[in-house]
This record gives C-alpha cells, structure tokens and sequence, in this order.
C-alpha cells in the first residue's frame, strides 16, 4: 500500500514537473529531452527520483499500446535512474524484464542489437555494484560478443577490467585497458580513452609500479585538453590518493585541493565529501580520524541494511509477480484446455454427423440397388417364366395340346428359363476352380446355331485372384453373354482371360451384328461394375462389325 501511494505521489510529481518545464524566455521545452538529460546528467537532487517515475508511466502507457520498442528504452533509463538511486534490485528487474521483452519481440537486428548490449552492460554494472562479480563477467562478456560500436567496446573493456581487478585478476584487466587505450587512440575517442588511461594508471600505481604516474599524468592532460571537467576531478583524486599513499604531503594537499575545487564547481556533494575526505586524512586530526572512521563504520552498516531491505522487499515482489504469472499461465491454460475440448466435441459431432451421412447414403444407395434388382428379377420372371405359364395354362383350357410330350416340352422349357434365372442372381460357388465355373457359365449359352471359343491363360493364378473381383468378372460376363444372346445374333463368340502383373484382363468378341453404343441398362452395369474395381473397360461395335470388349481389373 505504501509503495503505491509513493508511485502516485510520484507521478503526480512528475506530470506537476512535466507541465511547468519551460526554458526561461517561456518557450516550451520537450519534457522527453528534459527527463533524459535529468537521468544521464542529473544537477539537482530532484532530477533522478522525477526522471525515475517518468519513464515508469510512460513504460505502462507504451506496453498498453504495443509499443514494444519504446517501451524498452524508457523501461532501461528507468533502469539507470534506479541505479544512480542506490535501487539496484528494481533496476535489475527493469533490465531483465527489458530483455525478455526484446527477446520476444519482432525488432529488426540492429536496433535489437544495440538495446542488447546497452543491456548487458547495465547488468554488468548492477552486479558489480552488488559483488556478483561473475554474474557481472557474463554479461560484460555477452555484450563484448555483440558489440559494434568501437566507443562502446572500449567501454565494455574499462568496466570488464575494473571486475578484473575486484577479483585480483591483475593481468586480466591490464589486457582490457590496454586494448581499451589502443581502441581509443586510433578512433579519437578522447574522453574514453583518457578514462582507460586513468584506470591502468590506478591499477599500476595501487601495486606500487611506479610506471602508474605516468598513465595518471596523461589521463589528466588529456581531459584538461577536452574540458572534461569530471574526468579532470577523478584523475586529481587519484593523483592526491597516490601522493598520499606515497607520504607526499606537499602533493597529496595540492591534488587534493584541486579535486575539491572541481567538486565544487561539479556542485556533487559525493565529490564533495571524497574531496574532503583526503584532506582530512592529511591533517591527521585523532578526533577527525575517529569520527571518519566512525561515520564510514556507519555508513557500511546502513548501506549493508539497506542492501538487505532492498533485497528482501525484491524477493516478496518477485515472488508475488511469479505468483501472479502462475496463476495467469494457469488460466490460460485452462482457457485453452476448455477451448480444445469444445474443438474435440464438435469435430467429434462433426465426424458422427458425416458418418451418420455416409452410413445412410450407402444404406440408400444399397436400398436403391436392392430394388433395381427386384424389378429386375421381377421383369425377368414375368417376361420369361410367367408368360409361358400363361401360354400353357390357355393351351390347356383350349385343350390345343395334342399330346401329353408337347405339355412336357413346354414344362421343361419353362424349368429351363427358372434355372437360367436362378444362375443369374444366384451366388457362385467357391468350392470350383473359377475356370470351371466360367466354364460352366458359357456352357448354359451354347446352341447348335452358335460356337463358344474360350482360352484361359495358363499364367493365371486363380487362387490369388480376390473373390469379390472373381464375383465382378463373372456377373460381367454373364452380362455381354445374357446381351449377345437378345440382341447380336452371333453365331461365334470368342472369350478369353490373361494375367498382366497384378492384372486381370478378360477379352470378349463376337461376330454378331453390332450396333451403335448405347450405355443402357446392362452395358451400364457392367461398366459401374469394373469401375468399382478401379479397372478399366472398353467397348469397339459397329453396325455390322461385331461387339468387343476388353477389361482389365
């Protein structure tokens, strides 16, 4: 509750600031600018706390718009602000949570490369600060890995360096800075280069090599050459450590002096005090020395609370985010499990309804063929059978049969065309050799008045030949046999079978009349026969010329 009432107050602050920033002849002034300057360069004691809030609310207004790029600059000068603030802790959580958001993002590779290492380098320095110092070497060394930029490689040298040395890796951080000074030497990056400069000659100087004074003493030339007025300040504060170090009064008092001016001038009362500090410790006043040590015995335990209220608090926030995620992903995940099983149950509903529909069309189409073959069997009988009976019976009444053989005869002929039928729609027998029963089926056609050629293959192999297709080419056969026998009046009929592969091929031919093709009826069915097979049929006639049929299944 606490929290969120400081956040309110300090966005009220912040839009109370924003609304009134105004240079001094009353133009308005860009607040964006104004807050970065606040954050990079901070001159009041306002400035970072303000700049800090401001780039939070604008954090949440970009997020909420799908603003992903702006969101993560303002959310990483945030992270700097937090930082300058002694809020390490919030500023790793900005940095992180920056990164995450880069990492998921659709940014184009450069501008995602520079925000990258802008915030390895920050989570470098957070560690350090923190003496995480491995931490810090991995991040330093994931940006190293990306880096372009030759001002900003000499940085990431300078800072991996100074971790070098916390870790007395001496020889290690020699290497950066003397990579850093040459990097800056050859580009002209004065500022940085001098700050490379400054840092070697520290290290060299603090493991008492003289050498040191020299790196310290060009440092400072070239940041007097430039104007830089806080790098000038850091080099006579080490000048002034280094002099007292070594017991020169005389030039600890002079560097130190000058130092203080510079802090002055910078009006940071942190330089203020370092300043002071040296010259305190030149004066070698006990009670001075006793209340110095005992402000900085305090000052390490405040700062160590600090630290671990800082820590603490982090800890619960974290945990309560990561509760809040949870139970988040969780939802979600129950969103999509009730969304998949509404998909399931429909396509479900779906799949029965299609094969409802399918079931029952094949039920119609079964129906259909049922009673096309009842009319069938039906006509059939009454063409063929009941007509004869009809012809018999008035035979009788008339009493025109002259003799009990001609009554006999046309019994048996009647029996005959019954028997006929009865092969026709009857099942075949399986027990036979296929050949026999085809054989058995041309034989019911022959007549004095017309030959039947058959030739069977000998590289047939009945047995491998399915029943279902053996059932298909003989109710075909018996179909062009039944055909030739109403309509060709052939007087030779030649039938013969070959397999091909997996092939089955069945040719059929007569010398009859032909006539011009016409798929009716019978010719009909034999083709949705062969075509439910996924063979293929071909019928040659011509009036005069015949009937031919090939079929291959």
């Amino acid at each position: 509750m606490l929290n969120q009432l400081l956040t309110c107050i300090g966005f009220l602050f912040v839009a109370f600031q924003a609304a009134f920033a105004q240079v001094p002849d009353g133009e308005i002034v860009d607040s964006s600018e104004i807050y970065y300057q606040r954050v990079l360069n901070p001159t009041a004691t306002h400035h970072l706390p303000t700049g800090y809030f401001y780039y939070l609310k604008h954090k949440e207004s970009h997020l909420i718009s799908g603003d992903t790029l702006n969101a993560i600059d303002v959310m990483r000068m945030a992270a700097i602000a937090g930082f300058k603030l002694g809020s390490y802790n919030e500023s790793e959580q900005l940095a992180v949570e920056a990164l995450e958001l880069l990492q998921n993002s659709e940014i184009e590779q450069s501008q995602r490369q520079a925000r990258r290492v802008g915030l390895y380098n920050h989570l470098g320095k957070i560690y350090r600060e923190k003496e995480l110092y491995s931490k810090a070497l991995d991040y330093y060394n994931l940006a190293l890995e990306e880096v372009d930029k030759v001002s900003d490689r000499i940085t990431l040298l300078n800072n991996r360096a100074n971790v070098f040395i916390e870790l007395d890796r001496h020889q290690q951080a020699t290497t950066d800075f003397q990579k850093a000074i040459q990097l800056g030497e050859q580009s002209g990056d004065t500022l940085r280069w001098a700050r490379a400069l400054n840092n070697l000659g520290v290290l060299k100087v603090t493991n008492y090599n003289r050498e040191g004074l020299r790196e310290l003493q060009r440092a400072l030339d070239l940041r007097i050459a430039i104007g830089e007025t806080e790098g000038m300040y850091s080099s006579y504060r080490h000048l002034a450590l280094n002099a007292l170090r070594e017991s020169d009064t005389a030039a600890a008092t002079r560097y130190a002096n000058r130092s203080l001016e510079l802090a002055e001038e910078l009006n940071s009362a942190t330089f203020l005090m370092e300043s002071l500090s040296i010259l305190t410790e030149l004066k070698k006043d006990p009670t001075v020395v006793r209340y110095k040590d005992l402000t900085d015995s305090l000052n390490s335990a405040q700062q160590e609370e600090q630290n671990l209220f800082a820590a603490m608090r982090f800890d619960v926030d974290k945990e309560i985010l990561n509760t809040q995620r949870a139970r988040a992903q969780m939802e979600k995940e129950r969103s999509q499990k009730q969304l998949t099983q509404i998909i399931a149950l429909l396509l479900l509903i779906l799949l029965g309804l299609v094969i409802f529909i399918i079931l029952n069309r094949v039920k119609l189409v079964k129906q259909r063929e049922i009673y096309k073959t009842e009319n069938r069997i039906s006509k059939k009988v009454h063409d063929e059978v009941a007509n004869e009976v009809y012809q018999v019976m008035v035979k009788m009444q008339l009493k025109e049969a002259d003799s009990g053989n001609e009554l006999l005869d046309n019994l048996e002929s009647i029996y005959n065309r019954s028997r006929d039928i009865s092969k026709e729609y009857s099942a075949l027998n399986d027990a036979l050799p296929f050949d026999e029963v085809i054989t058995d089926l041309l034989a019911g056609y022959q007549s004095d008045g017309l030959t039947i050629v058959k030739r069977f293959s000998k590289n047939v192999d009945w047995s491998q030949i399915s029943q279902h297709k053996k059932n298909a080419l003989y109710r075909v056969l018996q179909e062009l046999m039944t055909n030739m026998k109403k309509h060709s009046k052939a007087t030779l009929v030649a039938v013969s079978m070959n397999q091909k592969g997996t092939k089955t091929e069945l040719f059929y031919s007569d010398n009859g009349v032909g006539s011009t093709l016409k798929k009716q009826n019978g010719l009909q069915n034999v083709e949705n026969r062969i075509f439910a097979l996924n063979g293929s049929i071909t019928f040659e006639t011509a009036q005069g010329k015949g009937f031919k049929v090939k079929i291959s299944v």
